[in-house]
């Protein structure tokens, strides 16, 4: 069992509309008939209108609840609205009317002749019991017997709507022609949700082939121009059904249709009290004269009950505005939401940006000054492994160079002949060392080489007159280039100045 404190609004709301379109009274019965089409309203009422969808037991308890509201509700055209009960399985008479039941006597009549008629009054109820029991299988014979046409016949298995209707439309335009209104082409149930979720009035048309005015009023009443027009004009849904069709038959049990042709007029109508909005039958037509008749009929209907149904569109465009409000809203704040997220996204990756570029070139800086210290670490590694200029009992061969320096220094000194040409390179970077070595009387000793470091010149050194570049790492002697033994003027181009 499931509490009506666990369903939520939507579900309420369900639960209320099954209960008004089926007339049922039985809570328990309707939750379990809504769970079992997942709360899926218009499949849940389809399944009443369904043949062979409850059991018989349910369905003669049913019948005997419409003959009693039948036998006190008004059979002409009304206005009195009226909650659209449940479709029951009891086929419509074969005749265009039923026979008029016997009221139950009033209270003043029954005290006063009470002790005289009562024995009659007993055989009467057990006499019309048993007529009552054998007209539901009379009835049910009408329906379910072959007909004129095959495809009148009623069967004992499902049936969709879908096909019903086209069938009834194709009976329909064969008969009469196809100037008629527009037929909603599924099951009533599905027409009423039509109905219901786009706030419109629903006509719902039934008619008999054996009633003698069904012809007059197929195409005379409904194949009128200013009929369709006036249908049109005020989006007034139409469905239609013979009753020697079972679902059309269970709709006039529904509509307590007593005579053919037969329509009503069916609307949501606005809450009264605390029970909610319910699709209401507002006029029952029964008997047509004209199209000017029928038509002014449902211009008393709409000027009674339209303004109900506006008041529910209002309050339908409210809630839709509404709606699109807290979208829009909600949209607005996420894409602002959104925005700043990206905003702080953006500003949290230039912070990181700049936090990587900081330590890069934290990282580029301390390279550089390794660089920087390792060359240095190099020179003085140059300035100890120097061969010292040979003396004058040097027996033997010298090369005399004169160096022009960068800076303009001139500088004469004597080497090895059999040195190679990268010790003249080497003398040159390691001189302002071995200068300063010279001026302030210290020396470096034991320096050993950086290591991961591999040094370069950044000078060349070069002949002028001819204009020749000494490779450093050229494998030739010095007394091997004629142009710088057993002498040569040289000059140092010093390279622009460049960070490691």
């Amino acid at each position: 069992m499931t509490s009506l404190d666990v369903l939520d609004t939507e579900q309420k709301e369900a639960l209320s509309q099954f209960q008004a379109v089926t007339q049922s009274d039985n809570v328990e019965d309707a939750i379990s008939k809504l769970e079992e089409y997942n709360w899926n309203l218009e499949r849940a009422v389809q399944s009443v209108y369904e043949i062979g969808s409850r059991p018989e037991a349910t369905r003669e308890n049913l019948e005997e609840q419409v003959a009693t509201d039948t036998d006190t509700a008004p059979l002409e055209a009304t206005n009195e609205n009226e909650q659209i009960p449940e479709a029951t399985t009891r086929p419509a008479p074969s005749t265009p009317r039923q026979a008029p039941r016997p009221r139950q006597p009033s209270a003043r009549t029954f005290r006063l002749f009470s002790f005289l008629v009562w024995p009659f009054g007993i055989a009467w109820q057990i006499t019309w019991a048993a007529l009552s029991f054998a007209s539901r299988f009379l009835g049910r014979s009408s329906i379910t017997t072959s007909s004129s046409s095959p495809r009148r016949s009623t069967s004992t298995r499902n049936q969709d709507p879908q096909v019903l209707a086209n069938e009834f439309l194709s009976e329909y335009e064969e008969k009469y022609g196809t100037t008629h209104p527009t037929f909603f082409q599924g099951g009533y149930s599905q027409a009423l949700e039509v109905a219901r979720r786009e706030l419109r009035f629903l006509w719902v048309i039934l008619q008999c082939d054996d009633h003698d005015a069904t012809p007059k009023f197929c195409s005379e009443i409904l194949s009128s121009d200013e009929l369709s027009t006036f249908l049109n004009n005020n989006n007034i849904l139409v469905w239609g059904g013979n009753v020697r069709n079972t679902e059309a038959n269970r709709v006039s049990n529904t509509l307590h249709a007593t005579t053919y042709p037969f329509a009503a007029a069916i609307a949501l109508q606005p809450p009264v009290g605390p029970s909610a909005s319910a699709m209401t039958v507002l006029e029952r037509f029964e008997g047509f004269n004209s199209p000017a008749d029928l038509i002014a009929k449902w211009e008393a209907v709409l000027q009674r009950h339209g303004g109900g149904l506006n008041r529910l569109k209002m309050e339908r465009d409210q809630r839709d505005l509404e709606r699109r409000l807290r979208q829009e809203q909600d949209k607005a704040y996420h894409d602002s939401l959104k925005a700043d997220q990206e905003k702080e996204r953006k500003a949290r990756e230039e912070r990181e940006a700049e936090k990587e570029a900081e330590k890069e070139a934290e990282r580029l800086e301390q390279i550089r000054l390794d660089n920087i210290e390792k060359r240095l670490k190099y020179i003085r590694y140059l300035s100890t492994k120097l061969e010292d200029e040979p003396s004058a009992d040097y027996e033997g061969k010298v090369a005399r160079l004169s160096f022009r320096l960068g800076n303009g220094d001139r500088v004469i000194r004597k080497f090895k002949a059999d040195l190679p040409i990268e010790a003249i390179y080497e003398f040159v970077e390691a001189y302002p060392l071995l200068k300063e070595y010279k001026e302030t009387g210290k020396k470096e000793e034991n320096e050993t080489p950086p290591t991961d470091y591999v040094h370069k010149y950044k000078f060349t050194i070069i002949s002028p007159y001819p204009r020749k570049v000494y490779d450093v790492k050229s494998d030739q002697t010095l007394m091997d280039d004629k142009s710088l033994y057993p002498s040569a003027n040289l000059i140092v181009d010093t390279e622009e100045e460049e960070e490691d």
